[in-house]
């Protein structure tokens, strides 16, 4: 079987070769040797991480072909759409060219809905505007997202 390696930050058992957890999508992999321990189980090799990885605000696809792919957000303004000007491109017809924004402001990140067709949800509510928090599940058309701070 393939090596597995596991989330620094919510413990996912992850592919050796993911650069991202699926899950969360924490960086993945150990600053150091000595941040990992290795033990075998189960004929399965396993990386158990012991430190902890920063990170940058950013979204992390949660389905479809591009599970576990994580864009850091800019310092401004994002915007979310199918057009190619979006910051964060979702190319598929549920989307609308330019469906949502995330707008840094003084107290936190706020999602807000640019009028579109199928509209934003937030936690499987939808939204026009709403403040973003650490592990918000983020839905605009097929695609699922998860917000990390």
């Amino acid at each position: 079987m393939l090596p597995r390696m596991f989330c620094q930050e919510c413990g996912y058992r992850n592919a050796a070769t993911a650069h991202y957890c699926a899950k969360c999508g924490t960086l993945l992999g150990a600053d150091s040797a000595e941040d990992t321990v290795n033990y075998s189980g189960d004929a399965d090799t396993e990386e158990v991480p012991t430190g902890h990885a920063h990170r940058l605000p950013a979204v992390v696809f949660r389905t479809g072909g591009r599970a576990g792919e994580h864009l850091a957000l800019s310092a401004g303004r994002d915007t979310i759409g199918r057009t190619g000007e979006a910051t964060i491109l979702l190319d598929d017809v549920t989307v609308s060219r330019r469906h949502a924004a995330i707008e840094l402001e003084p107290d936190g990140r706020y999602l807000v809905d640019l009028a579109s067709l199928n509209g934003t949800y937030v936690n499987n509510r939808r939204i026009e505007r709403a403040r973003l928090r650490d592990g918000d599940e983020v839905q605009i058309g097929k695609f699922k997202l998860t917000y990390l701070e």
